[in-house]
This record gives structure tokens, sequence and C-alpha cells, in this order.
């Protein structure tokens, strides 16, 4: 049954990849006030942790390599657990070998799509998302530390038989005695059993956890957090504000080094007035909460003339994010209302989160701040789409975001600026991909008069050059 179960969901596979006709959800369940995803890397807690990642390979009931690479990730609580159940085996002379941990949502869909009917309460319906979405199950079994070899278990991994059943009796004592061994010590970490496999186990805290659909690469560097990462002050940057006549600071973050470069030290952890840069987090909540069809929504100007002459006329979200047209945001802000942005803003963290003066720009004269750092760290956040929003949703707004493409890298930016304030409140912040390599920077300035709006692009450019991080 399993071999014609493997052709058929190969043929299945195919079929879905080429397809127009595929399962019409495209994005995960959101749901806000969740916890922010702090994957670990099962291999690097333990190097005795054994992995039989077989969705990486086509030994596997959907008969394709569905991973791009054979890892197992694990949220904090439940991989440190996964890890004190291994050393526990080590006593026996046994280890814990690692089917599957963590799995991104668009896995989850595949399989429910190649599944037939009558099978699939062995797989997650992806309108719920699973546990293994949420970083809080794994599939595991037994090995023998001396020999590498598997232990005798009453199936095998993802065999949907009776066999799977952690409760089946007709496997050898042999078996029954390895599944129960591994049942106990697992339940006695915080995890339960899967009523259908005896493989499964789910981790106690699964519920605070959201939906993800994070890359491996991604989920790989979820450990680099900005907070502790080296920070180099070169205080020759100085220079090149100094030459367009304004004071400011510069924080440039590397992600692949863990490591900032910056200049003005003080400015790093001060907030200011994001202005026109919560932009970014509005354009996600817009197109998130459903407040907007899609970005090329039209709604109509009011006729009110302001002080932008391209802000006077019809808008999208595209161009209104463009031009930092403000009625626009303000007015589709109404549409969401304060209380569902107030729960975004918490989800996402973003900045002090108040939004004191909803109905008027109050990211631009309000008492919302965030700092250079936090900047940073949104926008880290943004591109390893680990923020509560679906993937396809963060995807349309880094395209919105897109200010310069070359062949050797794209650059990802949004100006902010506020003239509420003395001195005024300038800022340019994004990013920069180059291949692998991604650079994140926040530069604020101060305003005192008009001119110097346009030396906040100037000089994170120039600095950015000296940097190499953009081409000369």
């Amino acid at each position: 049954m399993k071999k014609q179960f493997l052709r058929f969901t190969a043929l299945s596979f195919c079929f879905i990849l080429f397809s127009s006709a595929a399962f019409a959800q495209n994005r995960p369940l959101q749901e806000p006030n969740k916890r922010e995803a702090d994957l670990l890397e099962l291999v690097k807690l333990n190097k005795t942790i054994k992995l039989d990642i077989r969705y990486a390979r086509t030994d596997n009931f959907v008969g394709k390599v569905v991973y791009p690479q054979a890892r197992a990730f694990l949220q904090r609580p439940a991989a440190e657990a996964v890890v004190r159940v291994h050393k526990q085996l080590k006593k026996q002379g046994l280890g814990i070998v690692i089917f599957d941990g963590y799995r991104p949502w668009t896995i989850t869909k595949l399989f429910w799509e190649v599944t037939p009917d009558a099978q699939r309460k062995y797989v997650a319906n992806p309108k719920t998302g699973s546990k293994h979405n949420r970083g809080c199950a794994v599939d595991l079994s037994l090995y023998d530390l001396k020999t590498g070899k598997l232990l005798p278990m009453p199936s095998d991994f993802d065999e949907f038989t009776e066999r799977a059943s952690p409760d089946y009796k007709g496997g050898t004592k042999e078996e029954t005695q390895n599944r129960d061994l591994l049942r106990k010590l697992m339940e006695a970490e915080g995890f339960t059993v899967n009523a259908n496999e005896w493989w499964h186990f789910d981790y106690k805290d699964w519920q605070s956890y959201a939906i993800y659909d994070i890359s491996f690469d991604d989920a790989g560097s979820l450990d680099k957090k900005p907070k502790a990462a080296k920070i180099v002050e070169k205080k020759e940057l100085k220079k090149f504000f100094d030459d367009a006549g304004v004071s400011g600071g510069i924080y440039i973050y590397d992600l692949n080094k863990n490591r900032y470069t910056i200049y003005d030290r003080k400015r790093m952890d001060t907030g200011f007035v994001p202005a026109s840069t919560s932009k970014i987090i509005h354009s996600l909540i817009f197109l998130d909460s459903g407040a907007i069809a899609d970005e090329t929504e039209t709604l109509k100007w009011d006729g009110v003339k302001r002080w932008v002459d391209d802000w006077n006329k019809d808008h999208n979200l595209r161009s209104a994010f463009k031009v930092s047209a403000v009625w626009f945001y303000t007015d589709v802000s109404k549409r969401v209302g304060k209380e569902k942005m107030q729960k975004y803003y918490d989800a996402a963290g973003y900045g002090n989160r108040r939004t004191n003066g909803f109905g008027e720009a109050y990211w631009v004269k309000g008492d919302l701040r965030v700092t250079p750092r936090e900047q940073i760290e949104f926008l880290v956040k943004f591109h390893q789409k680990r923020l509560p929003f679906s993937p396809q949703v963060i995807s349309l707004v880094k395209d919105i975001m897109t200010e310069e493409k070359t062949e050797k890298y794209t650059l990802y930016a949004k100006t902010g600026w506020s003239d509420a304030y003395t001195p005024q409140v300038g800022w340019w912040v994004g990013y920069v991909e180059r291949g692998k390599e991604v650079y994140f920077f926040a530069t604020e300035i101060d305003i005192n008069k008009n001119e110097d709006a346009a030396k906040r692009k100037e000089i994170t450019r120039n600095i950015l050059k000296s940097l190499k991080i953009l081409e000369l």
C-alpha cells in the first residue's frame, strides 16, 4: 500500500507544482500576540543527536525532496527538553534520531494537497496550521550510539497504518519496549504523543507560538540577535555629516557577521518619532488586515491642498508609499481602527507601541517613538519574515520598498521626516541585499532647513559606498 501511495503522491506533487488550480489558501492563519520565533538547531545543542531528515531526500511519503536542507529546529524550550531526553538515553547507550522538527507552513500546505482524503488524519490542515509550523512538534526515534542503527519500532516513520498508533498492540516485545521508553521520557519533559503517530510529540507550550513560514536559512540565523551583536563605532564617519553640514548618526548592521558599524553611539538607543518610516509597518497592517483589497486599490483625494504637491491626487498603497502621502495612511488607519492597530503594534513589538493621537498623523507628531537600533531589529524580522504578517504580504511590501536594483545589489528603503520638533527629525532606513550578504541601515539626522532633507540619502549612500556595501 505504501508503494502505491508513493506513486500517487509523486504524481500529485508534480501536478500541484505546475497547476493553476492549486489549493486556494495561500497564507497561514494570522494569530496576534504570540511569542517571537526563537528556533534553535538541535544538532548545534548536542552533536550526538542524529538526523534522519527524509523530507530532504526522496524516501518519504511524498516521493520528492521537499526540504532544501537536512536540518531540524525547535523553539528554545522544546529544543532544550529534547536535549535533556537525549542525555537521559545516553546512560543506556542510546540516543535521539530526528526525522523532523519545525516545518515551514508552505510544506504543510503541500502535504495536505498531495494526501488522499482517506489518509488526511496523518497530516495537518493548512487552514489551522500544525504544531510543526509553530516549532513545537518533533518527529523522532531512538538509535544505538555504538552502531548508529535505528532501534526497532512497531512501524516505520510516516507509515500510514494502524501500526503507527502509539497504542498499537501487535508489535514485538522489543519494538513495544523501545516505543514506550521513548514515550515515557518525552512525556516526562512536557511532550504529548500524537494519537496516530508514535514518533510525533507536541510540546506543552505550542499554543504560545504563531504559525511560521520561515525558511531554514532564516531559521538558522535567528540566534543572531541585534542586541547581542558586536558594535564597532567609527568616529571617522562623522566627516560625512560634517561635509553635509548636519548632525546625526548612522547605524549599519551586517546580518551575516552579526555586527554593527555605527557613528554616534548615543543616538543608537534614543527614541525618535518614526515619521514616514512607520509606513513600512502600516502598509503591512493595511494589507494583512484587509483594510485595503490590495496595493492597487485607489482612494480618492479629498481635494484639500497639502504642502507636498504629489499628495494632492488620488493614491493607492504603492504610490502613497513612494511619496509618503500622509492623508492616505491616515484614512486607511481609520479603516483598521485604533484597537486593531494597537494589537499589530504589540504583536510586532514596534517601538514604544504608542498610538496616542490616533485619527491624525500620530506617527509624525504623537508619542510614538522608535530608536535606530529598533528600526534595524524590525527590518531584520521583516527580511526574515518573522513578523506577525503573512509571507505574501511581507513580500509585497518588500517589493514596494524597492529603491534601487542593480546586477550586484538591491536596495530597499523608506524615508521619514517630521517638522513637529526642533530640530526636525529626518530618517532613511532600509537594507541592501548583495547575494547572501544583507546589510541593514538606519540614518537619523537633525533637519534645520528644507534643503537638509535630501542629505539623509546623500550621507547614507556615501557611507555605504565607503564601506563597499554599495558599488562606487
